[in-house]
């Protein structure tokens, strides 16, 4: 405490609050800074200061505010203190966002706000026009911010394009604030190439979640822009529930793209008043794979054994990947008629019990396999797809699986059938990461790479992968495109700030076309707009086995 006595302190400054001395207080309190007395002390300080008359203390918190103390509980109880005493003395609070040091001004700047002085908004704007300090100029704009003023919408766009990154976001943010149409539309109008901006302006919308302004962040999910439509995605699943309606209510007349992304996002937000809407998409085989194929990706985020006899249809879809996300979705639907159906399915050996037994297999849905391993029929055609068509990685997860329900004999069986000639292990010299926040993309990945003899790690967290591949060696990396949180463009980015596209080549798979362009009929890859993002090539959904393989082979090193 450099030789100060705190209960001498304390005892001088009630004096001086008594007596309305503010030269002595002043004088005493250039030593409440860290350099003189503790943090006790200086606690101690404001409560006492807490009980003086406003006319005395005012000016001593304004003081207060140009010395050094750096505990956040004290800034925080001078703050809340100041705030107490400023309610009331708005001219003061004028003055001092006007004339004063700087973090003294950026206090009464604040307070202007979080007190809701609406007479103190000529002398915010005058600093807004007039300062060129970062610092100064955020604080005041976000003051301004909480009166929500439409006649302060063209006053802020001016800041929209700032140099400073702050100041723009908090323009953008202000005009968020004011709560009509014409604020929204004016965010609208930002959207551009500026990816910061396009962020923000979308965190914007979201803020105010008025019918209005969660109408136009639904309908950003049609955006062609990534960053735009990523952003709506996570800015909607944030607010849970509440974007339910809206989202179905937009099923009607949505092109594939722009359903696909509402059905995910339904998904994600796991609301169960949306099973119906997502149930009618399934029942009515949409003829787009991605669409089928994110219906029961939804639908096995959430769960409903009432409706789950009507996902075993998923289970003969024509597309390997929409089997395999109906295969998951039945698993975490488990109920007695859906048991029964899967069943009854079996029990023929059709090429559709064949192709639902696989999907069951491929997808790792060891939740059924207890219910059907009763049935003969099952425990054949699983026999012969372990043996015969499985992946390594598959067979030696299922047989593990099978141990583990008892089934020891059985998958001794299996493996007996194995041929000699099987494929050997998946090589590990090849480094393949892929990144899929799809569990059973993740799992249908790993399971073409293993049948082309390469071994690869799956991360369905983009944090998780991009610590992994800026720490190890990678030779390849394959990721979707479209994923909450983390875009497979700013994972790219990311990678991109060690790896050039020679080092590290990058394959995005996506059922988005925002790298896809027609022309005279034919689907062509924009190769600009390819180059730009640092991806090397792009593989669209659905895709065949043969193209996979084309694309795998072309980027890993020769």
């Amino acid at each position: 405490m450099g030789g100060i006595n705190a209960q001498d302190f304390i005892d001088e400054l009630i004096f001086c609050l008594n007596k309305k001395d503010t030269v002595k207080a002043k004088a005493l309190l250039q030593f409440a800074s860290d350099a003189n007395v503790d943090v006790q002390l200086q606690i101690r300080t404001l409560a006492e200061l807490a009980k003086g008359p406003e006319d005395v203390v005012f000016p001593l918190l304004e003081y207060l505010t140009k010395i050094e103390i750096s505990n956040t509980q004290v800034q925080e109880s001078l703050y809340d203190l100041l705030l107490d005493k400023a309610y009331g003395n708005t001219n003061l609070v004028t003055e001092y966002i006007t004339s004063n040091e700087k973090n003294t001004r950026i206090q009464f700047i604040r307070a202007a706000g979080d007190l809701f002085l609406e007479e103190t908004i000529p002398a915010l704007i005058q600093v807004v026009k007039d300062e060129t300090d970062p610092e100064i100029i955020t604080p005041a704009i976000n003051s301004l911010a909480v009166f929500g003023k439409p006649e302060h919408i063209d006053f802020f766009s001016s800041f929209s394009t700032h140099s400073d990154t702050g100041i723009t976001k908090a323009a953008i943010f202000a005009i968020g604030a004011v709560s009509n149409p014409q604020a929204t539309d004016t965010l609208l109008s930002f959207l551009c190439e500026d990816e910061t901006i396009n962020k923000l302006v979308v965190q914007a919308i979201a803020e105010k979640q008025d019918l209005y302004n969660l109408e136009k962040l639904t309908h950003l999910l049609s955006s062609p822009v990534t960053i735009i439509r990523d952003t709506a995605i996570d800015e909607l699943i944030n607010m849970g529930k509440k974007a339910t309606p809206l989202l179905t209510k937009a099923f009607q007349n949505a092109k594939a793209d722009y359903m696909v992304h509402l059905i995910t996002t339904l998904g994600y937000i796991k609301d169960q008043a949306a099973i119906p809407a997502i149930m009618n998409i399934i029942n009515t085989q949409p003829k787009d794979a991605n669409i089928r194929q994110a219906a029961y990706e939804a639908m096995e985020r959430i769960p409903s054994p009432r409706t789950a006899i009507c996902l075993v249809q998923g289970l003969q879809d024509p597309e390997e990947s929409v089997r395999m996300s109906a295969a998951r979705a039945v698993d975490k639907n488990l109920s007695k008629p859906l048991v029964a159906g899967l069943k009854n399915i079996i029990r023929d050996k059709s090429t559709e019990a064949i192709s639902t037994v696989a999907a069951l297999i491929d997808t790792d849905a060891t939740n059924i396999f207890n219910f059907l391993m009763d049935e003969e029929s099952f425990r054949e055609l699983a026999g012969t797809h372990i043996a015969e068509k499985a992946s390594p990685s598959t067979r030696k997860s299922f047989l593990k699986n099978m141990a583990a329900i008892g089934q020891v004999e059985f998958a001794k069986g299996i493996a007996a059938k194995v041929p000699g000639t099987e494929q050997a292990e998946a090589s590990s010299s090849i480094k393949i990461v892929v990144v899929d926040d799809s569990k059973m993309m993740l799992k249908l990945y790993k399971n073409k790479l293993s049948h082309l003899g390469l071994a690869c790690e799956i991360y369905h967290r983009p944090e998780d992968a991009i610590k992994r591949i800026l720490s190890g060696k990678t030779d390849l990396v394959i990721t979707d495109l479209n994923m909450p949180n983390i875009s497979g463009l700013e994972l790219t980015m990311e990678i991109r700030r060690k790896f050039t596209q020679t080092d590290l080549p990058i394959l995005m798979i996506t059922t988005q076309s925002d790298f896809i362009e027609e022309k005279e009929g034919d689907i062509d890859v924009n190769e600009a707009l390819l180059k730009n993002s640092g991806i090397n090539r792009i593989l669209h959904k659905p895709f065949s086995d043969n193209d996979f393989k084309e694309f795998v082979f072309k980027l890993l090193p020769t």
